[in-house]
């Protein structure tokens, strides 16, 4: 798995989870993600909840262009509880699939608490050897899982950071957001009009990524070669990317209210990735009260 793969699934996640204030039983949503004007990833998730528990699921696959440099496809999973006072428990969290040829699987279980019991991991042993971590401090262990964050952002007043583990390293995530961004009409999405403009950022506090000089000289030009790549894909194909101008560093994130079915939504996302910018939209959206949003 590529390193680009692997930064653009870690963000994918963590955007997607953000599916706040939501009121219905279960939740689906779909997302396109756009680079150059190309369809590249799709993710569709979906989220059920009631007073005591909750349940995730995301299917992850490449779309189009992507797939001539890496064919694959995801699907993760994560239960948990929910107690009197809204805290959220993790208790289980899968993710398997298929990443260019190589099948893959990690199980993580937690206890009554939160914290990191055990966790099975199969893996292919070129994976293996390109993803040796610094170890992770036991008090550090616990959930919530990089999908049970969801359940955060749940709450009236989600937290300005959240700790998310994963089993071989903890991600602290902080969101600072403000009123007052405009969306225009873009083809890709149904959404336009008055957004909540949101910062994401992320940063490794446990569990740093080991690499010898021979590792780090090998991602690089890994990541080079994709990007030279990508590039001339888009010179033959003539790509358009049509929100070039909102291009900006780190990760901004549009949330809007869509009143008619009582939601605040992430509807749109900008990150960098090996080959550039790549743009998340909100495709399509239905509750279990059978309403859909789509184009």
């Amino acid at each position: 798995m590529t390193a680009f793969i692997i930064r653009t699934l870690a963000s994918l996640i963590a955007i997607i989870s953000m599916a706040a204030n939501a009121t219905a039983e279960r939740v689906e949503a779909t997302y396109n993600f756009i680079w150059n004007g190309f369809v590249v990833f799709t993710a569709e998730a979906v989220l059920e909840q009631s007073s005591a528990s909750y349940a995730i699921n995301m299917n992850v696959r490449t779309r189009g262009v992507m797939r001539l440099f890496n064919r694959g496809e995801g699907d993760l999973s994560a239960v948990g509880t929910i107690g009197p006072d809204g805290q959220i428990v993790a208790r289980h969290y899968v993710s398997k699939g298929r990443w260019s040829g190589d099948d893959y699987r990690k199980e993580l279980f937690f206890d009554e608490t939160g914290k990191f019991i055990r966790w099975e991991r199969d893996w292919p042993d070129e994976w293996l050897e390109d993803y040796e971590r610094a170890a992770v401090p036991e008090i550090m262990q616990y959930g919530p899982d990089g999908l049970s964050f969801l359940m955060l952002l749940l709450t009236e007043s989600p937290p300005a950071a959240t700790r998310v583990f994963d089993g071989d390293h903890v991600m602290e995530i902080r969101l600072a957001c403000a009123r007052g961004s405009e969306l225009k009409d873009s083809r890709h999405s149904p959404i336009k009009g008055a957004a909540t403009k949101c910062q994401f950022e992320s940063e490794t506090v446990a569990g740093e990524l080991i690499e010898t000089e021979e590792q780090q000289q090998k991602r690089l030009k890994e990541e080079e070669k994709a990007r030279k790549k990508a590039e001339r894909y888009a010179r033959r194909h003539q790509g358009e990317d049509e929100d070039a101008e909102e291009d900006e560093a780190g990760i901004p994130i549009w949330l809007q209210q869509i009143e008619e079915l009582g939601y605040t939504l992430p509807v749109r996302a900008s990150f960098k990735s090996d080959w550039g910018t790549i743009r998340m939209y909100l495709k399509e959206l239905k509750t279990s009260d059978g309403v859909h949003l789509k184009p």
